[in-house]
């Protein structure tokens, strides 16, 4: 509501007498910005404020990729012991894969919801217009469900997994286990 009363007040009339090139020793020149005056300056901060908002999303797919390669480096470690131990499988969760990136958020459990408490050299508001666009305003101190990240995460992650020229690589319906399986020694 005060955004609007601002509005409102930036299209009353406002006397100018320190203006010399008014009409008129003693009248005051009224400056008047119109109507569709303020609703171009409106969109134009509007604009402004999105440009702002897609650099701090910017930021986000930044930092995701960095973190998106310390999973993926974290996941071929898992398969390299699953190969050591002659398996040709290995079954990861990708939330327990998390845990062992130092620099990926983490999350606290508040009234039985996964919320995201430390976004490491991250920042909420950085994930929200990454991933829910720069249109709305990100409130600080929203929370962010844990799930919700990882979700955001997932495919990206697998799109780089599946790229390792594993004969199968996929997420397990319905939970967080990615599975990717190699060729056994001898077969074709």
């Amino acid at each position: 509501l005060h955004r609007e009363v601002g509005v409102i007040f930036a299209f009353l009339p406002t006397l100018d007498r320190a203006d010399p090139s008014r009409s008129g020793a003693n009248s005051p020149r009224v400056n008047i910005m119109s109507f569709a005056e303020g609703l171009t300056k409106i969109v134009a901060e509007k604009r402004e404020e999105q440009k702002g908002r897609e650099k701090l999303a910017a930021k986000w797919k930044a930092h995701e990729e960095k973190l998106l390669d310390s999973l993926v480096e974290k996941f071929k470690e898992k398969c390299m012991k699953e190969a050591e131990a002659e398996r040709c499988e290995a079954s990861v969760s990708f939330a327990t894969l998390v845990r062992e990136v130092p620099e990926f958020p983490t999350h606290v459990v508040q009234d039985s919801q996964h919320l995201v408490d430390n976004w490491g050299d991250g920042a909420a508001s950085w994930w929200y217009y990454a991933h829910r666009g720069v249109t709305n305003e990100f409130v600080s101190g929203t929370p962010v469900s844990f799930a919700e990240l990882l979700e955001s995460m997932m495919g990206k992650f697998l799109e780089q997994a599946q790229e390792l020229g594993f004969q199968s690589c996929k997420r397990d319906p319905g939970t967080w286990k990615v599975v990717a399986s190699w060729k056994t020694p001898g077969k074709s």
